[in-house]
């Protein structure tokens, strides 16, 4: 899944960035913007001091790179001076980071939850639980082919156990079976690219035990809270990745947003550039 990160419309106006667009143009502009992608790309969202590394990758002049890192207040160096980073951006990226906590957390307790349920014996179970067992005197009694019966039964049940864990070995269905029901999926998805890979992984996660109609649910969820609250560009997950990382256990926001401000971000264009 490809970053990013927000960008308010007007961040052009500020004073800052006024004095960088005075001197370098849409240029100067264009090139802050591209070193906060970069920052974004980092773990720790700051960049080592290396202009000349910087401005190859950015195909700029490094003394370009050199004057809007230092020269207009939009970057703040480490105590050793050999990193930078930008304060407005990592308040940004703080905020990101605390929502992705609380709905990893979420996903977690959600799960948890759903696969709780099922370790719990059912009513029949527990009464099978409790059923006599022959004596020992009736089953030396048995025939030897009823012997060879209840081993072949026991057998059976064993290999439907195996099937019900699911491997790749031992799969409950075979591709064939499942395409036209991966259809249902992948016509609700967000992105379809590389369907044959994310039919693949597709397979595997129903053999897995996962129900076609709780894929095809969150990804219809996930298809809503992009429209509702971010890009369906080149910001969407991969199908195939979505079913690796099991995001259908997310919980998805479906809330439609509102008229007023988003108060989860920073509210002036000032905050770009502290």
């Amino acid at each position: 899944m490809n970053n990013y990160f927000s960008h308010d419309s007007n961040a052009r106006n500020s004073e800052k960035l006024i004095n960088v667009r005075m001197k370098y143009g849409a240029e100067g502009y264009g090139i802050y913007f591209m070193i906060l992608e970069r920052l974004r790309e980092e773990h720790d969202y700051m960049s080592i001091k290396d202009y000349n590394v910087i401005a190859f990758d950015l195909h700029v002049d490094a003394s370009k790179i050199k004057s809007i890192v230092e020269d207009f207040g939009l970057f703040v160096f480490t105590e050793d001076g050999e990193y930078f980073y930008s304060s407005g951006f990592n308040k940004r990226m703080a905020l990101k980071d605390e929502k992705a906590n609380r709905r990893k957390e979420a996903s977690k307790k959600a799960a948890n939850k759903r696969w709780g349920k099922k370790d719990k014996p059912t009513k029949n179970q527990d009464n099978a639980n409790a059923m006599p067992t022959h004596n020992d005197s009736n089953a030396n009694a048995m025939p030897n082919d009823a012997k060879e019966k209840e081993s072949k039964e026991k057998e059976s049940k064993g290999n439907k156990s195996k099937v019900s864990n699911t491997s790749p070995t031992s799969p409950k269905f075979e591709p064939e079976d499942l395409t036209l029901e991966f259809l249902d999926f992948w016509n609700v998805y967000p992105r379809q690219e590389k369907k044959q890979k994310a039919f693949n992984e597709y397979v595997f996660v129903r053999n897995s035990g996962i129900s076609k109609d709780l894929l095809v649910k969150k990804a219809s969820e996930y298809a809503k809270s992009l429209k509702l609250h971010g890009s369906t560009g080149g910001y969407v997950s991969m199908p195939e990745n979505w079913l690796k990382e099991q995001r259908w256990t997310d919980e998805y926001d479906l809330t439609p947003v509102s008229n007023g401000t988003d108060t989860d971000e920073p509210q002036t264009r000032e905050d770009w550039v502290r």
